[in-house]
């Protein structure tokens, strides 16, 4: 489908209007610009070529993103899974948070806007433009192969489908 559509998903349960298209399994992962730890633009394609979990959260300053988070971190780690975190936050956040949690993991910056608006993710909670929580499977071709966009944003994702179907690729 072309053109602007509208879902919806719930913020502490009242419906919140996710703007856009969002991709379909199946379909090429789009690419967008976006910023890595160290502040350099980046490309989302330039981290596909091997199975990758895109992890995207609404804000680094969550217990479900911290969850969410430390969970990939761990079951991908000793895994040929590709793991990293998409948000709007600023590369500061990211990185304090990685610091103050003893982490590494990639965070991508959606400074732009690029990545939610060729994903479709674009949510307005309360004034600020952010990215409705969601995880995509990509395989190591480039192609969408699970996709979730949790449908309340405070809830963390299923993470058993989306491990599946990254282990089988």
């Amino acid at each position: 489908m072309k053109g602007r559509c509208i879902m919806q998903v719930k913020f502490d349960g009242n419906p919140l209007e996710v703007q856009g298209v969002q991709p379909k399994v199946g379909e090429k992962a789009p690419n967008a610009k976006l910023v890595n730890a160290k502040g350099e633009t980046v490309e989302l394609a330039d981290f596909l070529g091997k199975v990758t979990i895109i992890s995207v959260i609404p804000n680094v300053l969550t217990r479900t993103w911290e969850l969410q988070t430390k969970r990939f971190d761990e079951v991908t780690s000793d895994k040929d899974i590709q793991y990293v975190t998409v948000g709007r936050n600023t590369v500061e956040e990211f990185n304090q948070w990685n610091s103050d949690n003893e982490l590494n993991v990639t965070t991508l910056t959606d400074a732009e806007g690029e990545f939610g608006k060729a994903y479709g993710l674009d949510i307005d909670l309360d004034g600020n433009a952010l990215l409705t929580r969601a995880v995509f499977v990509v395989d190591s071709e480039g192609t969408i192969q699970y996709i979730e966009i949790v449908d309340e944003v405070v809830n963390e994702p299923d993470y058993k489908p989306a491990l599946e179907v990254a282990e089988k690729l």
